[in-house]
């Protein structure tokens, strides 16, 4: 993720959710695989940004305020969020219009619950949908967060996804010890700018 990637989506959070974030899943390292990242993410058990670039160069992705957990329906809150980064930089607020936040479905064999991770909009017209395979999905404007497609076509196909867990000191220290690459380690040269836009803490020399 780049730095100024890192301070849009920074922004918009709380300022202990924005102090530390630690790289879960990247498909370069763990493979196109639904099933490690689910495995991956267990280890945070907490909000969570997901980052996807398409094949048409686009970037793009959801803030997750809940853990990604097997569901047949919908399920989280008003703190998730979409947005765009490139080739515009914007933030999608839920509307209050529905209550489809998250969805999380893994090896259910109905058509009517298609297996992959989304946010807002309805069943297989999501805002963002990654199918289980994770090689396709697809975007569209929903009323849950409004704005428009974050893709070029409706259609998706991920060149980069990326899993951020979001780590608050406290809450879950253990995480924040175990894995690598925080959000501050890795921006640490750019602590004036960090301090700037709220993401760095003070107390951190």
């Amino acid at each position: 993720m780049r730095k100024e990637y890192a301070w849009h989506i920074a922004g918009a959070l709380q300022q202990e959710e924005a102090q530390a974030w630690a790289l879960l899943y990247h498909n370069s390292v763990h493979g196109l695989s639904f099933n490690t990242f689910m495995g991956n993410l267990a280890v945070g058990r907490g909000p969570s940004i997901l980052l996807v670039k398409d094949k048409e160069g686009y970037i793009y992705g959801g803030y997750a305020s809940q853990p990604w957990e097997r569901h047949s329906n919908f399920y989280g809150d008003m703190k998730s969020f979409l947005f765009s980064l490139s080739p515009r930089a914007a933030l999608y607020r839920p509307t209050g219009a529905n209550s489809n936040m998250q969805w999380c479905a893994m090896n259910f064999m109905s058509a009517s619950v298609p297996n992959g991770l989304g946010f807002g909009g309805q069943v297989n017209h999501f805002g963002l949908f990654l199918s289980e395979s994770f090689d396709w999905g697809h975007s569209f404007e929903s009323v849950t967060y409004k704005g428009p497609r974050l893709s070029k076509t409706a259609d998706i196909f991920p060149e980069v996804i990326e899993c951020w867990g979001v780590v608050v000191k406290g809450n879950d220290q253990e995480t924040l010890n175990a894995v690598k690459g925080t959000v501050l380690e890795r921006f640490k040269e750019d602590r004036n700018l960090l301090n700037m836009v709220g993401i760095a803490n003070s107390s951190d020399q």
